[in-house]
């Protein structure tokens, strides 16, 4: 039983007892369950929890008792609505019997008069709302109900509800309102001023779909409808069902008219078009041919329609348009994944993208408008397609996770593969990914049988001879015994490596960050500075020939380089790109959300900001193309100061106790050893730390002089905990070390309690543990997700960012012992960004009452996916076709 499922019965407890989920879409669950006053069965539709964060509770639940008065014999009462524990629920009676979507499914079209019987209880339900000023917005067969044979309308305003509510924000949770099928023209350019004659064409649209078996406009994607629902006419339905009435189909087509002008003022006058006989229409007149002409007329027919056929089959067939669409990501989460947020079905159809609100994935299929949330992949990242595109497989922290794609609950498939990274699903029946191996530091390729439980195999092995750090980012070619996969050397270079899965063996053949195998034969890859390439690969001597050719710039990165893009086995070209990646700004924010720029003329690719301890200082790493170094700037800004200048990039600031130096990590991939840089200029950098494993993390705890250390594993998942008092100490030892991931470490101002965010469940949370010496003492302080922990100067709250990407304000006591009390949330962080659970991405001012934040500069550029479709056909023309 999911969480959700138990805070509903928990809080409608008395009022109504949930049966069981009926069925689920992209706006709301629905549930069977009993009203315990009315002793009557009833259907709970329960808004998706993300979409009813958005929205608010109040202001939807104002907006949607306007349409509780709506009482007709064919719409759907509405009998209660309300906030279950901060879910959005409203009530409806239960219906025996079917949509219109299912039985046109089952039957393509209706009879006639059938047809038209329920187009006109529709539109009798529709002119009764719009009387009542009140519009549907989206009327499509899934929203008519079929009742004993009689028509009754679902969701009767709920569109204008949401959108009420909603405002700006309601693409935070990919929610579209209407259908594209049937949306009006006025409604698919955005239109906020939307009359009953929207109304009047969606239904057209829905009739036509029950005379001539589709609905009138339909194409390959979102993009493709909604230019014939602007440019096109429909086909007239008497071409395909000659027997559908004239004054029928003129209705219909009159209904569909692109200006709203030319359609039926009212849904009452498309209702009595339909069943006018008085009204005279053109109908084409067939020649006469005599009585002796059939043989020939039909002789003649037939030569003509096989002369169109052979010059069908025989003309050359027209090159598939190269289609560019974009997908904004303005309301995703800004997290960032080393592994990659993208991925593609092999058809192209569906992309699958990671960091959603509540950390789920986010579905987008080719027919939608925008994102909906998988169920049950709280925390899921690393997402990837099985050969068939049937299955969707996805890591949740040590655990590789397999779920259809078309809902059910997933199921573990290996959870023995520590902190694998990119994942892929090779045609030969294999998982391959990467991992620690054991005690070993580095480790190469790893694969396991896509079959719930199986061993690992190691397949590559690290050449530390060679400088080789770690392998990753693998993709298995078509062939199946062939694999593609990035190299990283201890000196920060990155390279490209096909290699065989049964020996093991493995030749570098390109430089850059990651490489995906396009079916035409080219191989596309990334470099550090963002560029998208390709270039002629052949998949039987596995090597590159010619020039590359640029693709893209401006690639979305994680913390080594861009690897966001994914490509389908039909030529179907995905990627994310960030327009605005080095511009973003320092922000204090408020603990009731309220938000201002630290120095409006700085601006950067920043990471990891921290205030100092006495409050007049801010420290933070600005990223600049391959490299990165740390800056300080004052707290009402105008004065930034570059503080390294190392060949290094340099990263994750800390203030010492007393603020006078700033410790930070210097390596070749943004991890590394621990370096200490006095602000006075009387000397320059020093090494604190060097271990034998790369550090992520660093940061002091107030008192005791300890310094806090997070170890990076090769793949970038697993960490641990160590903690050293330098400059005495210079081995770290382990407060936290488990086969898990254990980031963010902070400690309590009196130095005896340490909170830090962990997977060790599943989805990252926090927990707190005594310091330095835990024993088996924890506490879990967060339920719905955790990352980020900060703990309060005062000592009574710890900070974090839940599942919601909202920053939390944690009350607590720590003595005699540790206790949680009362949790708030102070506001939404989801526009600002964040480092995901590897690293902080925000600090707190000594007062404990600002924030300081990163988020996108006003005026510049925004995340977008940018999608190409028939992709291979471009690269037939820009690089020499495919080989």
């Amino acid at each position: 039983m999911s969480d959700s499922v138990a805070a509903l019965r928990q809080s409608l407890a008395g009022r109504y007892a949930i049966d069981r989920e009926l069925g689920a879409g992209g706006m709301a669950t629905v549930y069977l369950a009993h009203d315990v006053k009315h002793d009557r069965d009833v259907a709970i539709k329960v808004l998706h929890p993300d979409l009813g964060a958005a929205l608010g509770g109040e202001r939807f639940l104002s907006e949607i008792r306007t349409t509780a008065r709506l009482q007709h014999p064919h719409i759907l009462p509405l009998l209660d609505s309300g906030d279950a524990g901060g879910l959005l629920y409203y009530v409806m009676p239960v219906v025996t019997g079917e949509t219109l979507r299912a039985r046109l499914t089952r039957e393509k079209q209706l009879p006639i008069p059938e047809a038209v019987r329920i187009a006109r209880e529709v539109a009798s339900a529709l002119d009764y709302a719009h009387r009542q000023g009140v519009i549907h917005r989206d009327i499509k067969p899934e929203n008519i109900l079929l009742h004993d044979g009689q028509a009754l309308v679902a969701d009767f305003g709920i569109a204008l509800a949401v959108q009420t509510a909603g405002g700006a924000r309601m693409t935070q949770t990919g929610l579209s309102l209407g259908t594209p099928q049937y949306m009006s023209p006025e409604q698919a350019m955005g239109e906020r001023a939307i009359d009953a004659r929207s109304d009047v064409y969606a239904l057209g649209a829905v009739t036509y779909e029950m005379l001539a078996g589709d609905a009138p406009f339909t194409g390959s994607s979102v993009q493709a409808i909604v230019a014939k629902v602007l440019a096109e006419r429909p086909t007239p339905i008497r071409t395909t069902r000659d027997t559908v009435p004239p004054n029928v189909e003129h209705a219909v087509l009159t209904a569909l008219a692109k200006l709203p002008a030319d359609r039926y003022a009212t849904a009452a006058e498309f209702a009595a078009a339909l069943s006018s006989t008085g009204a005279t229409f053109a109908v084409p007149v067939q020649p006469v041919l005599g009585r002796n002409r059939p043989a020939l007329a039909f002789a003649a027919v037939a030569v003509v329609a096989i002369a169109v056929a052979a010059w069908g089959w025989l003309r050359p067939q027209a090159t598939p348009p190269v289609v560019r669409h974009r997908i904004s990501l303005d309301s995703v989460p800004e997290t960032h994944d080393w592994g990659g947020r993208l991925a593609i079905s092999p058809d192209g159809a569906v992309i699958v993208h990671s960091g959603g609100v509540g950390g789920r994935l986010l579905v987008h299929r080719r027919d939608q408008l925008g994102f909906t949330a998988l169920p049950s992949t709280e925390g899921g990242r690393a997402p990837f397609f099985s050969p068939d595109g049937r299955l969707l497989a996805f890591v949740l922290g040590n655990k590789l996770m397999v779920a259809p794609l078309d809902g059910g609950p997933p199921v573990i498939y290996a959870d023995s593969m520590d902190s694998q990274i990119t994942p892929a699903w090779g045609a030969d029946g294999y998982f391959y990914g990467v991992k620690r191996l054991n005690a070993e530091p580095f480790a190469g390729i790893l694969r396991v049988a896509a079959t719930p439980g199986a061993s690992v195999e190691p397949v590559t092995r690290v050449d530390s001879a060679g400088k080789e750090l770690f392998h990753s980012r693998t993709e298995p070619l078509p062939r199946g015994d062939k694999l593609i996969f990035s190299i990283t050397y201890r000196d920060g270079r990155d390279a490209i490596a096909v290699g065989d899965v049964h020996t093991g063996a493995y030749t570098v053949i390109a430089s850059g960050v990651r490489a995906r195998y396009a079916a035409d034969g080219h191989l596309v890859y990334t470099t550090r500075d963002g560029k998208l390439w390709s270039v002629p690969f052949s998949e039987r001597t596995l090597k590159v020939s010619g020039t590359p050719t640029l693709v893209s710039e401006h690639l979305r990165s994680t913390i080594i380089g861009p690897a966001d893009f994914a490509i389908s086995r039909t030529g179907t070209l995905a990627y994310v790109t960030d327009d605005a990646f080095d511009r973003r700004e320092l922000a204090w924010v408020s603990r009731d959300g309220t938000a201002h720029a630290v120095d409006s003329a700085w601006r950067g690719s920043f990471v990891a900001p921290v205030v100092s301890p006495d409050g007049r200082q801010l420290a933070v790493g600005m990223r600049t193309g391959n490299s990165a170094d740390i800056w300080t700037n004052r707290v009402e800004g105008n004065a930034p100061a570059k503080v390294t200048f190392g060949t290094t990039p340099s990263v994750s600031p800390a203030w010492t106790p007393d603020g006078r130096a700033l410790t930070y990590i210097s390596g070749a991939t943004s991890t590394g050893d621990v370096f200490i840089q006095k602000l006075d200029g009387t000397q320059g950098a020093t090494r604190l730390l060097k271990s034998p494993r790369a550090i992520s993390e660093a940061t002091w705890s107030p008192v005791g002089g300890w310094l806090l250390v997070r170890t990076t594993t090769p793949t970038m998942g697993s960490g641990d905990i160590l903690a050293f008092r330098p400059p005495g100490d210079t081995i770290p030892v382990p407060v936290v070390a488990t086969p898990f991931a254990e980031y963010s470490p902070t400690v309590s101002p009196d130095g005896k309690w340490m909170a830090y965010a962990s997977n060790v469940t599943g989805p990252f949370e926090i927990y707190v543990v005594p310091f330095p010496n835990p024993g088996t003492a924890k506490w879990q302080l967060s339920t719905h997700g955790g990352t980020s922990p900060r703990w309060s100067h005062g000592g009574n709250e710890i900070f974090y960012l839940d599942g919601e990407a909202n920053l939390v304000a944690a009350q607590v006591t720590t003595t005699p012992t540790f206790a949680k009390g009362r949790q708030s949330v102070l506001t939404s962080a989801i526009d600002y960004a964040n480092e995901g659970p590897s690293r902080r991405n925000y600090d707190v001012t000594p007062d404990d009452q600002r924030f300081l934040m990163i988020r996108r500069a006003r005026g510049s550029g925004s995340s977008q996916i940018v999608v190409v479709e028939n992709w291979f056909e471009e690269l037939k023309q820009r690089a020499g076709g495919a080989r």
